[in-house]
């Protein structure tokens, strides 16, 4: 029976990990398409106007954050034991640098407009609403996929720690036991030992009646 219990445990342990590894997989493959979209934005020159304009900063200082934030949330992401707090951090930190294109009101009625929507459709092959709208779809989708494996992992954590406390259970249970037998056998020997008393008695008192 309990070996039963045994593999039970085991199966249901392997399914758990099978299940975060495949919430990694997803993980992963989210992070990169959203790299894919926003290599296009590394590339140094063509973006002085469209960085000061679009993300609030200059050009270099804006392509030196962006592949140091998309380095760190992919290590993050990467590491066999995930760790949410850090995960999530790091993906707030890049979601932080686009922060102002997202709530950017486009008009670009004017000259300058122009010449940004121009530079950016020439470099990222890609229009600036659409481009926008496409940065968001990815971004809520790495999330998705953080969420999922915290999720998976505290399941895991929780499954554990019942198998844990089961385990501590079953020791106590055990040790209840066998202090019950001894207890028990203890009893019957003192019980054995009275009766070989009493008849040690008898006879002596019967002999010395004789």
């Amino acid at each position: 029976m309990e070996s039963l219990n045994s593999n039970s445990q085991e199966r249901e342990m392997h399914q758990l990990q099978q299940m975060q590894d495949k919430a990694k997989e997803k993980c992963i493959e989210s992070f990169r398409l959203l790299y894919s979209h926003l290599k296009v934005l590394s590339i140094k020159g063509g973006f002085e106007r469209a960085c000061v304009a679009l993300f609030d900063q200059d050009n270099q200082t804006f392509t030196e954050s962006l592949l140091l934030n998309l380095d760190n949330l992919e290590k993050q992401l990467d590491r066999e034991e995930f760790q949410e707090t850090e995960s999530i951090g790091a993906f707030r930190v890049l979601m932080n640098q686009f922060q102002t294109f997202i709530n950017f009101r486009y008009c670009f009625d004017d000259f300058e407009g122009a010449m940004i929507c121009k530079s950016f459709l020439e470099n990222t092959r890609t229009e600036i609403q659409q481009f926008r709208d496409t940065l968001i779809q990815l971004m809520e989708s790495v999330k998705k996929t953080i969420d999922e494996r915290a999720q998976h992992k505290r399941e895991n954590n929780r499954r554990v720690n019942d198998r844990v406390m089961q385990s501590k259970e079953g020791k106590v249970e055990s040790r209840t036991a066998l202090d019950i037998g001894l207890v028990v056998t203890e009893s019957n020997e003192t019980e054995s030992e009275r009766h070989v008393s009493s008849s040690r008695s008898g006879k002596d008192t019967h002999a010395e009646n004789a």
